[in-house]
């Protein structure tokens, strides 16, 4: 490892043992998140180190468990007292070695309601970003790291290991990764997705291992069709962002149709945006609270000059 790698994960361990202690001031919070901004690395690294904070728990539980109660207490205030000192850098390899052994092979699953977004660090260090209505099972083994998508749309942000490839399979569709972040969306009646944000991924078809690979990179959305062969486009930086905005509970619409984007917001909510077809194909630019689809109807309803009514869990758009 690199001296500046070092200085990353030993950063990182810092920033996981004072957010586990409590929590931060303004001006700490502020700190920590453009400390996370400012390499594409230091998420990666955050993300590891709180991975091994949570099995550092797992094992000061254990101890709890076989220990008389002095020793446990001891031992809980020599993790923490370990954590601040910067320790957890330097043990984190012989603490998922150990919890690997045990392990062996792990089996995980993971999924959210609609409306709601999920963070979740894998024991890799890897982190996984679950949309609304997704969900997915994690199988963990000394050779490989399998994510089966089962439905829903999910960002990776992959911890590298060369020995230890990250595989997510969506459907008949299989995608490869090393260390990098992408997405991969599998929905009712579309075709499985993948955008890439940062590194490569390799896409294959289960049904046809004759099939070349397919290899996609920054800036790359490819679009897996049932019947037909994948196919990769650029996608512009700025609409990366706005297809991102979902982790943050927000929908970027650009000039979409209101079908469009009420199909969209259906996705978020149990409240149903129904569009007069007269109007349906008017458009509509902005950001918008995903789970508050009155919210946005108000405010198209305003700037195209319509109407809108909210009865129950309906909100109608028509003419005036």
């Amino acid at each position: 490892m690199s001296l500046k790698n070092q200085e990353i994960d030993s950063r990182a361990a810092d920033w996981a043992a004072r957010r586990d202690l409590g929590a931060l001031s303004l001006e700490e919070e502020a700190a920590f998140q453009d400390w996370l901004v400012a390499d594409a690395r230091h998420l990666g690294a955050y993300g590891r180190a709180e991975a091994v904070l949570h099995r550092l728990e797992r094992l000061s539980v254990a101890a709890l468990d076989t220990a008389p109660s002095g020793i446990a207490g001891q031992r809980d205030w020599s993790r923490r007292r370990l954590l601040l000192s910067g320790g957890i850098a330097a043990v984190a390899a012989a603490t998922i070695g150990i919890v690997s052994i045990r392990d062996g092979v792990s089996g995980q699953s993971f999924s959210t309601q609609i409306g709601q977004v999920r963070e979740v660090v894998l024991s890799d260090g890897s982190i996984v970003f679950l949309n609304t209505d997704s969900e997915i099972s994690v199988l963990f083994t000394s050779q490989t790291r399998n994510i089966n998508l089962l439905k829903g749309e999910a960002l990776f942000d992959v911890a590298k290991n060369k020995q230890r490839p990250f595989v997510v399979s969506a459907g008949d569709t299989r995608v490869r990764a090393v260390g990098t972040s992408f997405t991969v969306s599998h929905l009712p009646e579309k075709p499985i997705q993948v955008l890439v944000k940062e590194g490569v991924v390799e896409l294959e078809r289960t049904n046809a291992p004759e099939a070349l690979p397919i290899r996609a990179s920054a800036n790359i959305q490819a679009i897996a069709p049932a019947d037909a062969p994948i196919v990769t486009m650029a996608m512009p930086e700025e609409k990366l962002a706005r297809d991102l905005e979902w982790q943050f509970g927000r929908i970027a619409l650009d000039n979409e149709t209101l079908a469009d984007a009420a199909a969209e917001f259906a996705r978020y909510s149990q409240v149903r945006i129904v569009v007069d077809p007269a109007v349906s194909h008017r458009t509509v630019t902005g950001l918008f609270a995903s789970n508050d689809p009155v919210s946005f109807a108000k405010a198209a309803s305003s700037v195209l000059r319509l109407r809108m009514e909210v009865k129950g869990r309906e909100v109608r758009i028509f003419e005036n």
